[in-house]
């Protein structure tokens, strides 16, 4: 089937940091090329524009023949918000999608660090708009890994057909096809912690270094995905359903 792409991505970093403006467009580009998906971009800054980036999108007239759309949601996160410093809730992000989606949104990625633990919004969204699977991170991660993630899902989650959509043995298998080439053992270091960030340093050998080891988590820990399968309420996938590996060891 033929799917649209609607990326609204968030600055990520100011024009004095990052001139050339970081941004998944070109990632995204090389996908579209690669599978055929149409890619459609805005850009939003708080939650108002969120709305309206998602409605210009959505009402975009090259989507008049297409069935489905997957939102891709690029930006920084931190608990239950998306975007700048002051953020998104994201109970509103999917408030939007189910207001303005038109019964069309079948997935949501959310590339955002941490939002992908707020299980219970995520799950009210997908019932909401009737959203058939949602990805995201539990934790932070960086840039690229993110990105290259969830270019994966993208590509194998879009293959999909309508029918296919609504078979949990078909969700499943898309989603672990495209994380079969990421090591689940991968070590994700976590965000870096308030003192830090606020300019106070550690002094060498104190005894937060001997803990360093336990400053990370896996992928397998952070990776989340949500299925809704036909007649089923929206499912956590557990580590050992996306990578089958783990249940044989």
């Amino acid at each position: 089937m033929s799917y649209a792409v609607l990326v609204l991505e968030h600055p990520w970093f100011r024009v004095s940091e990052d001139p050339a403006q970081t941004s998944i467009a070109p990632f995204l580009d090389g996908l579209s090329r690669l599978n055929g998906l149409s890619v459609f971009y805005a850009t939003f800054f708080d939650a108002r524009s969120f709305g309206q980036a998602l409605e210009h999108l959505m009402d975009a007239r090259k989507l008049d023949g297409i069935k489905k759309v997957i939102v891709y949601v690029a930006s920084h996160g931190s608990g239950g918000r998306i975007g700048g410093e002051i953020g998104i809730n994201l109970r509103t992000v999917f408030r939007r999608i189910t207001e303005l989606g038109h019964d069309k949104v079948v997935g949501v990625i959310l590339d955002a660090c941490d939002v992908g633990m707020q299980f219970d919004i995520i799950e009210a969204g997908m019932n909401e708009a009737h959203i058939r699977w949602v990805t995201g991170f539990s934790a932070s991660l960086d840039w690229l890994t993110a990105t290259s993630i969830h270019l994966h899902l993208l590509s194998s989650l879009s293959s999909l057909t309508i029918g296919q959509l609504g078979k949990r043995a078909n969700l499943v298998e898309a989603v672990q096809t495209a994380m079969d080439v990421f090591n689940p053992a991968l070590l994700i270091p976590l965000q870096e912690d308030d003192d830090e960030e606020n300019g106070v340093e550690e002094e060498a050998g104190s005894e937060d270094d001997e803990d360093d080891e336990d400053e990370s988590l896996s992928l397998s820990e952070v990776m989340t995905v949500m299925i809704r399968p036909n007649g089923s309420s929206p499912e956590l996938l557990d580590a050992e359903e996306i990578w089958p590996m783990l249940a044989a060891d």
